[in-house]
């Protein structure tokens, strides 16, 4: 059984090896409900980090809404010059521009993962990036309506979605990271069950899969920018 999820979800994970226990002679009863306790668990693990981020797309918006016009005439200036500077730009260069902003968030989980004390910090980074979405979107729908809608939809979402499910993935292979170094420090732990290599090798998978996120932005960019009037 995974160490970590043992740590996270020990009352859960004795409820059922118990009832296992209990009810079922056989070992390989008593297996299989540990390894339903360890599915179960990622899935609640992923569950929070998805609620942290809908926080963060929460606070955001409630942000935007509390603004003042001076603030929201502000951003409007920035959005307008940002479109305007990314018009003379090829595609590529654009999806460069977008990848830059989702590998200063990995590495920030990557090294956060490295760390005994990175957890608290590592569960932040879901709400930072909800809330940076939620302030633009909800922005974009007081402001500009159903054109905002509009903008968000065919032009934000489609990459965010992917650089979302990346970045969730990234804090949940740092956090596993991170635990195991904590309770190796506090000796209930001989050795990280997750290698250094692997580790490295997992980040690597979720590099080359955020250069789709910014492919899709680059392109519902290119494709879709000319339709809205900002």
């Amino acid at each position: 059984m995974n160490t970590k999820l043992r740590t996270l979800f020990p009352r859960f994970e004795n409820f059922l090896y118990q009832r296992s226990k209990s009810r079922l002679p056989g070992h390989g009863e008593k297996i299989f409900l540990r390894e339903l306790a360890a599915i179960l668990g990622q899935g609640w693990q992923k569950l929070a980090l998805l609620a942290l981020y809908a926080l963060g797309l929460l606070l955001g918006s409630k942000t935007a809404a509390g603004a003042s016009s001076g603030w929201q005439e502000q951003l409007l200036e920035l959005l307008r010059a940002q479109r305007m500077n990314r018009a003379g730009q090829s595609v590529l260069t654009n999806a460069l521009g977008y990848f830059g902003t989702d590998f200063l968030f990995m590495l920030a989980a990557f090294l956060l993962g490295l760390c005994a004390a990175g957890l608290p910090l590592l569960l932040l980074l879901p709400v930072l990036r909800g809330l940076g979405m939620g302030v633009l979107s909800g922005w974009l729908y007081m402001t500009q309506g159903f054109t905002g809608i509009g903008y968000s939809v065919l032009i934000l979402y489609p990459s965010a979605v992917i650089s979302t499910l990346i970045m969730l993935s990234c804090c949940k292979e740092s956090m596993a990271m991170s635990g195991d170094m904590l309770m190796m420090i506090g000796g209930k732990l001989e050795r990280a069950e997750t290698t250094p290599r692997q580790y490295i090798s997992r980040y690597m998978g979720l590099l080359v899969m955020s250069v789709a996120a910014a492919l899709a932005d680059a392109l519902c960019y290119s494709m879709f920018v000319g339709v809205f009037e900002i």
